[in-house]
């Protein structure tokens, strides 16, 4: 079994939510610049949970595909918040490679290890997951390689 009712539940919401926050990000830097800017500290925020979530199902005697995810997300947290909002590092134009690469992985493997637990959860959760995270994908690129309005 991979974890006890609430710790899946748990996990479960964490992922999700962290999924729907980042579309309505994306979506905020795409259409409303003023309120990303304003308010997208609170994706590294909600990421960060992810840390006493870890440590809870750690300590709690849960399986490592449910504590493994939630830990990554929130060291990409502290790695980005770092990064982006604390030290203001200019490394995704042109790119730093040595930010990028350990963004890019942090971020990549944190929200494969909270996606793909949700198949042997709940098969409508895993699919909820991979829309959202087809959709905060397809924004971020178009945000950073979307329409050229010198052209």
């Amino acid at each position: 079994m991979l974890g006890d009712v609430s710790a899946i539940v748990a996990f479960a919401a964490f992922g999700i939510a962290s999924q729907a926050l980042l579309v309505a990000f994306f979506a905020a830097r795409r259409w409303w610049p003023g309120v990303a800017k304003r308010y997208g500290w609170l994706a590294y925020a909600l990421a960060a949970f992810g840390l006493p979530l870890s440590a809870w199902l750690l300590l709690g005697g849960q399986s490592w595909r449910l504590y493994a995810g939630p830990l990554l997300l929130a060291l990409w947290a502290a790695f980005g918040a770092s990064v982006d909002l604390w030290f203001r590092v200019q490394w995704r134009w042109p790119i730093r490679w040595s930010v990028f690469v350990p963004y890019l992985l942090l971020y990549f493997f944190a929200q494969m290890f909270l996606w793909w637990p949700l198949w042997n959860v709940q098969r409508a959760l895993w699919g909820c997951f991979l829309v959202l995270f087809v959709a905060n994908t397809a924004l971020n690129l178009r945000g950073h390689f979307g329409d050229d309005v010198s052209a």
